[in-house]
């Protein structure tokens, strides 16, 4: 872990200079995710996603896949030949969460090179995540435009001094996310721990948005851990005992989660990925077109 800190640090501050998108006013997401043989939770989130009143906010999904054994890998590939925002990243080496979100902002870099309207926001959102509200992004949007700051979410439970925000879901505004003072994000049980202690010293503002315990989201929690013991024996998650879903501590999340598996029960049946890529797909597509065009 110390090495990846090392080593991502300071290529960030040698390497070539991340795209620098200003903010103005004008919000506009980049979902990025990091699928490890969790696609079945990848599919619930994506379906959920598709549910957004607003879906037009969202620009650009970068899916980074960690070298999945579940099938994600084709699965991934043919909802990126049908959808034209979504772009798939794929890692068979150095499989840390931390590094795959940093490859999917690289990616997204390079997606997004000479875009007139390119994305400004960065929502990193973890494949175990549900959108429970329709206004979850149009939620997102007003923080982003409510006292200017460079990273929200929700802060941890008995966070330090300084906010620790959860690494499941949050957003960093991407000219914040591209300064040469900024901690990249890194191989770490708290992978944006560090970028929030930089983004925090260089007098930037980070606001506390309650998105599971708001109701905007819920995030079950330990999939990774999960696929790890049935995918993946030796890498290092699977060295974790507890692989126990937690839904974030929010009241009664174990039901809320099988609520909403169990509205998309019959698109998450093996046999229905056909049908499940052509559903996504027509919503992607259909779904915001107006507002993207404005």
């Amino acid at each position: 872990m110390a090495v990846d800190r090392a080593a991502a640090t300071s290529w960030k501050r040698v390497g070539p200079s991340p795209a620098s998108v200003p903010f103005n006013d004008d919000p506009r997401f980049a979902l990025v995710t990091v699928n490890f043989s969790t696609t079945r939770y990848l599919k619930l989130m994506l379906l959920t996603l598709t549910e957004q009143a607003h879906l037009g906010l969202l620009h650009r999904i970068v899916v980074v896949d960690n070298g999945s054994r579940d099938g994600g890998p084709a699965f991934l590939d043919s909802l990126a030949e049908r959808v034209e925002r979504l772009h798939v990243v794929h890692r068979r080496h150095w499989l840390g969460h931390g590094p795959g979100m940093r490859a999917g902002v690289r990616a997204l870099d390079r997606i997004d090179s000479g875009t007139d309207r390119a994305a400004n926001l960065l929502l990193f959102c973890d494949t175990d995540v549900v959108f429970r509200s329709p206004d979850a992004l149009m939620a997102l949007a007003g923080t982003s435009l409510s006292g200017d700051p460079a990273v929200f979410g929700e802060v941890r439970t008995g966070a330090n001094e300084r906010p620790d925000i959860q690494a499941s879901f949050f957003v960093v505004r991407r000219d914040a996310y591209a300064r040469r003072d900024v901690s990249p994000l890194v191989h770490d049980g708290a992978p944006a721990y560090r970028l929030q202690q930089a983004i925090v010293g260089a007098g930037l503002s980070m606001t506390n948005v309650p998105t599971n315990h708001g109701g905007l989201i819920l995030h079950r929690g330990r999939a990774g851990v999960e696929a790890a013991g049935r995918y993946r024996p030796r890498h290092h998650y699977a060295a974790v005992r507890n692989d126990q879903p937690h839904f974030m501590g929010v009241p009664g999340g174990a039901e809320i989660w099988s609520e909403v598996e169990s509205r998309h029960a019959e698109l998450l049946d093996v046999d229905a990925e056909e049908a499940l890529l052509d559903v996504l797909s027509e919503r992607f597509e259909a779904l915001g077109t107006a507002e993207l065009i404005e």
